[in-house]
């Protein structure tokens, strides 16, 4: 299971990062592709994401749980996602831990496992680790500017 990992760091203290990555109004539009996030309940989303992986598009119809809590340092979560039209599942476990920093600020950490199966799994795993990278990057970018601009 390929693993993925992220540190950055906000101007912002952890209470203020964790309030944001636990609103899915906010969180939404700072995950690329990502065409909008519904609540489920307290603990479960659904959301879909658009992603073009080599030489594949997949649109994953993503279901994730938060499976444990510790306000306002750990979380970790569970979902998967499936491309019918693509014949994919993509399996994703990921852990978030924020840390203060400091001067005020928080380093975010993340770990993401993922386990992709079907014709997606077919895409090369140096393909899928630079897009898993993208990716990471272009979130933690997003996420940063979002909560430093007091969105």
């Amino acid at each position: 299971m390929p693993v993925f990992e992220e540190t950055f760091q906000v101007a912002a203290p952890p209470e203020r990062v964790w309030e944001f990555l636990l609103d899915p109004e906010r969180l939404g539009p700072c995950i690329p592709g990502c065409a909008g996030v519904e609540v489920e309940d307290e603990r479960t989303y659904r959301l879909r994401v658009t992603v073009k992986v080599g030489f594949l598009s997949t649109t994953q119809d993503m279901r994730m749980t938060i499976t444990e809590m510790e306000p306002p340092r750990r979380l970790l979560a569970w979902g998967r996602g499936e491309d019918t039209r693509l014949g994919s599942q993509v399996d994703v476990r990921n852990t978030l831990t924020l840390a203060p920093v400091a001067t005020g600020a928080t380093e975010v950490r993340y770990r993401s496992e993922v386990k992709v199966l079907g014709r997606l799994g077919s895409v090369g795993d140096a393909v899928m680790r630079a897009k898993a990278s993208q990716f990471a990057g272009e979130l933690a970018a997003r996420v940063r500017a979002a909560i430093e601009a007091g969105s």
